[in-house]
């Protein structure tokens, strides 16, 4: 272990946005001059989730992707599979995403590591001063992804209000759900999975005054990762995921396996939302991952955004120019809001809302939507399609509630 009292910056934190933005500092050349400090409080992490998105061609470095599907097959909707192109569907283990990018980043002399537990992040009047049980240090930057517990020295609210002043206010009742899920590895005894089509929706589950669905990820004609995954303020217990799990199997007719099982919840909020496009000159904490709005509130989904704004992030500072926060225009941030608000209030309405967007919209514009890059007038053509009074309502409700 290095006693080293400063490094120019710190990232806390090594799981998928840490180490994305390792590897775009190394990648801008930021470490050729600059040293970096990593702290992780699990080194060991192994297979511990999976990451998927969508895209033209996969995120670098490709050997980190397991399997890619060029369409895809909603069961509850069609007889038939749909092409996703010009997008392919990638899945990665975050096993080997680990593996990948630790090693590479481990042949740096400029970085240094510390399997410890960062107890307190202070700004101080030029750097951020950082401490662990064992050490202390400072740092020009330091890049959050989680906050650190309470010390005895710090206000319990210290970190948390600052967050929310580099944001918003907190409300009174924040809107607040869980993207929960179960996920079961399985290796069937026949050939029952067509290897070429992913499902991302499939909503023939008991509902349960929730928003759930299954989703299945085929890696051969017999395994496949299948997933119960439930949108709502109370997460999915793992009996209630089971029965589904179990009663999805069955239909497929045929013994099965449970090789690797699957276990998480993702926040589905817009309090990580950031309001403002650039950090000021003197903020010198930057948050990552989820606590920086990484994850988009209504899909979970903010692997392949984390990357995207960790190159923006090093080319700003390799320029010497204004940080960019991960700021999303206006709209997409009340369309979630508004999507949110009807998951909350009318639970038993998801179903509805997501099986009409996917019978009614071309799966591109669907996806284009969902990456936030469509136009005015394709948002018009997909809500005009939509329960629409339900969305009027959720939005007066919105109005009356600021």
């Amino acid at each position: 272990m290095d006693n080293q009292t400063f490094y120019n910056f710190t990232i806390t934190g090594a799981g998928a946005s840490g180490l994305w933005l390792a590897n775009a500092l190394l990648q801008h050349g930021l470490l050729d001059t600059n040293t970096l400090c990593i702290v992780e409080s699990d080194a060991n992490k192994a297979n511990d989730r999976t990451w998927c998105y969508w895209a033209t061609k996969p995120l670098a470095p490709t050997v980190m992707v397991s399997k890619e599907w060029q369409s895809i097959f909603q069961l509850n909707l069609s007889s038939h599979s749909v092409s996703l192109a010009p997008y392919s569907y990638y899945h990665l283990r975050s096993a080997d995403f680990y593996s990948e990018l630790k090693s590479k980043l481990a042949k740096c002399t400029s970085i240094y590591w510390r399997n410890e537990e960062v107890i307190e992040v202070n700004d101080v009047s030029t750097q951020v001063d950082v401490k662990t049980k064992s050490h202390n240090w400072q740092s020009d930057r330091v890049f959050l992804s989680a906050l650190p517990p309470p010390s005895p020295t710090q206000d319990d609210n210290k970190l948390a209000n600052q967050r929310f002043l580099k944001t918003q206010s907190p409300s009174a009742s924040p809107l607040f759900l869980w993207q929960s899920f179960v996920g079961w590895r399985v290796e069937t005894s026949q050939k029952v999975f067509d290897e070429s089509s992913m499902s991302m929706m499939d909503f023939n589950v008991a509902q349960g005054n929730y928003t759930q669905f299954m989703y299945e990820l085929p890696f051969s004609s017999g395994e496949a990762l299948v997933e119960m995954t439930r949108f709502g303020t109370e997460k999915l217990s793992i009996p209630e995921a089971e029965e589904e799990l179990k009663h999805y199997m069955d239909r497929k007719g045929c013994s099965y396996k449970i090789n690797e099982v699957e276990i998480g919840a993702i926040p589905m909020t817009p309090q990580f939302d950031m309001h403002r496009k650039y950090l000021t000159q003197n903020e010198r904490i930057i948050y990552i991952g989820t606590l920086g709005g990484a994850i988009k509130p209504t899909t979970g989904f903010g692997f392949k955004r984390m990357q995207v704004y960790s190159e923006k992030l090093a080319q700003a500072l390799k320029e010497n120019k204004a940080l960019p926060t991960m700021h999303r225009p206006y709209r997409f941030r009340l369309y979630d809001i508004l999507l949110l608000r009807i998951l909350e209030n009318q639970p038993d309405r998801g179903k509805e809302i997501f099986e009409q967007l996917f019978r009614t919209q071309p799966i591109q514009r669907i996806l284009r939507f969902l990456d936030e890059e469509t136009s005015i007038l394709e948002e018009i053509a997909i809500f005009s399609r939509l329960p629409i009074r339900l969305f009027l309502k959720s939005l007066t409700d919105h109005l009356l509630s600021l």
